[in-house]
């Protein structure tokens, strides 16, 4: 009976030792595929929000599923757009300025 339970215990150690080298394994590889992404020169891969598989580009239809729903605006529009937003509320802001002191 001793020696079964010792061979229990072996073999539950070695199983938890397994599973333990299989989450380090996980975690080192993890932080491998986010480094990846969050680096500077890399593209980060878009998804489909109907079937959420990978796109290369807002820009387009997905080419899975044929979604054509909402284009999010690239960063030069998204610049431009601040820009006129801007331009506008100052305009506003000094003709009221200018109507008020009156």
């Amino acid at each position: 009976m001793a020696k079964k339970k010792k061979l229990d215990d072996q073999v539950l150690n070695e199983f938890f030792d397994e599973v333990e080298t299989q989450k380090k394994s996980k975690i080192n590889s993890d932080k491998d595929s986010n480094e990846i992404k969050n680096s500077p020169g890399v593209p980060k891969p878009y998804q489909c929000p109907s079937c959420h598989k990978s796109l290369s580009s807002r820009k387009e239809p997905c080419k899975y599923c044929g979604y054509k729903g909402y284009i999010p605006m690239g960063d030069d529009e998204i610049k431009r757009t601040r820009v006129v937003i801007f331009i506008i509320l100052f305009v506003i802001a000094v003709a009221v300025y200018v109507l008020t002191r009156q």
